[in-house]
């Protein structure tokens, strides 16, 4: 049964002993002055600057109200705003340490709001992600697979619940769980209309192959209804590996902000809601542009055609280049579109028009701030490029290689302020390193043991998810 450990217990992932330089104080900044953080109480205080994201993220260039304010409730606020944050951590000015820590069950754990939820063979729980606490148990909801929105439509509400998928002898059981860790609903979902995955908005995907060639529905979980089904275009002959490795199984997914569904002669992508946007004869990745539009891309890492879409097929613009990923993100940070263009880097707004270029072979989008882009070149080195200018602020060479080791960054988080980068060192061990945003200046390093993937964020805080337990930070 999962326990919470205290901290004295703990066995740390990042070494307490390597490097901690402490805080660099930056030069004073677009979004708020700041001195020398006193003790770890005043910089959360500080942190509270954070919050304040104007109404309308939708819109393209978005303006951000920053309020000043030391009330608990303006820290909660803040917190909040780094919590829904791509890779999100509230507070790098001094490394983390672990403080608490508890066993994880044979299910995946994920984290919703500020919740960590651990499904497992002794049933479902979640736990305070602040402080550890249990909050609920579910003991009939063992081995589940359960999974919550991590990608929303902007300005759309906090998730409030996730789905449960529990397999039986005849049908597998959908229920949504709420965070309070009541089941709110609950559905059978005959498996002979295909695999059982959770979906976008309390519902769960099914795709199938049939006579009359293939298809994918939703269900609503609330209501047990199918809320769409759609027939899905089949292509016969094809050179596609899935078709040796996969046969006739037609698989569902929601990433990106879109339905995938792909087999032996399928591809398709389509918007939550049901509509078909594209089903490329060729490799192709479709992704969300956040504004009601979709990114269509080659889906190898080869550069080539970029098309911005409706959701009816029409091309609202084109350019050229390998789309880079989000990376971290901060909430503040303007939406761009990276192209990796070789040796350029070119910045494009939502609407196709050029944001700036810069001369830079960058391949990697490291962490998107509300001042500065940061990513990492073809040569490894960290450069961070004006948000608004593309011109170059400051760059950071990489370190010497060790062996075959790659030097890739694997793991990247913010609080806004600071880049958390997480690189290989050599074999089983990684750096975790913390820079000053505004001028590259080194925070703080420490080495880290282990899989460097099992570092992850969740609910603003660094969370370690390992085969044996869950370690939180802070």
């Amino acid at each position: 049964m999962p326990r919470r450990r205290s901290q004295q217990q703990l066995s740390f992932v990042l070494d307490d002993s390597s490097e901690d330089v402490g805080p660099v104080v930056p030069e004073p900044r677009r979004r708020e002055q700041r001195g020398r953080p006193l003790d770890r109480s005043a910089r959360r205080r500080r942190a509270a600057l954070l919050v304040g994201l104007a109404a309308g993220l939708g819109v393209l260039g978005t303006a951000a109200a920053v309020v000043v304010t030391r009330d608990g409730a303006a820290h909660d606020d803040a917190l909040e705003t780094v919590r829904s944050s791509e890779g999100g951590i509230f507070d790098l000015a001094y490394a983390p340490r672990a403080e608490w820590s508890v066993d994880r069950d044979e299910g995946e754990p994920f984290t919703v709001g500020d919740l960590l939820v651990i499904p497992g063979r002794s049933g479902t729980v979640g736990y305070d992600l602040r402080s550890g606490d249990e909050r609920w148990r579910l003991d009939d909801l063992t081995r589940q697979v359960c999974a919550a929105d991590q990608v929303h439509a902007e300005g759309t509400a906090e998730v409030s619940a996730f789905v449960c998928l529990g397999q039986g002898e005849e049908a597998t059981t959908a229920r949504l769980v709420s965070v309070d860790g009541a089941v709110v609903a609950e559905v059978k979902v005959d498996p002979g209309r295909g695999e059982v995955v959770a979906g976008p908005g309390g519902t769960v995907l099914q795709a199938t192959r049939d006579e009359a060639g293939a298809a994918v529905r939703s269900v609503d979980v609330r209501t047990g209804a199918v809320a769409w089904e759609r027939r899905l275009t089949v292509r016969e002959n094809v050179q596609d590996p899935l078709c040796a490795t996969e046969g006739d199984a037609v698989r569902a997914v929601h990433r990106s902000g879109t339905v995938a569904v792909h087999g032996c002669g399928v591809l398709s992508y389509l918007t939550p809601g049901g509509q078909v946007v594209d089903e490329p004869p060729t490799m192709v990745q479709v992704t969300a542009l956040g504004n009601g539009y979709y990114l269509r891309s080659s889906g190898t890492a080869v550069a080539g055609p970029v098309e911005a879409v409706s959701t009816d097929g029409t091309v609202l613009w084109r350019n050229e280049g390998l789309v880079l990923g989000e990376g971290a993100r901060d909430l503040m940070a303007p939406h761009l579109v990276l192209l990796d263009q070789g040796e350029t880097l070119l910045a494009a707004h939502r609407d196709g028009t050029t944001a700036w270029t810069a001369p830079v072979a960058a391949r990697q989008v490291l962490v998107r701030g509300a001042d500065v882009v940061l990513v990492q070149t073809a040569d490894r080195e960290t450069v961070a490029l004006d948000a608004t200018t593309g011109e170059e602020q400051w760059r950071r060479a990489a370190g010497p290689a060790s062996g075959a080791v790659s030097h890739r960054v694997t793991g990247t988080f913010t609080d806004g302020f600071s880049a958390l980068l997480v690189v290989p060192a050599a074999p089983g061990t990684s750096s975790v390193t913390a820079l000053d945003l505004a001028t590259g200046d080194l925070r703080w390093t420490q080495e880290h043991t282990g899989d460097p993937y099992e570092l992850v964020a969740g609910g603003g805080r660094l969370l370690r998810m390992d085969g044996a337990e869950v370690t939180a930070f802070g």
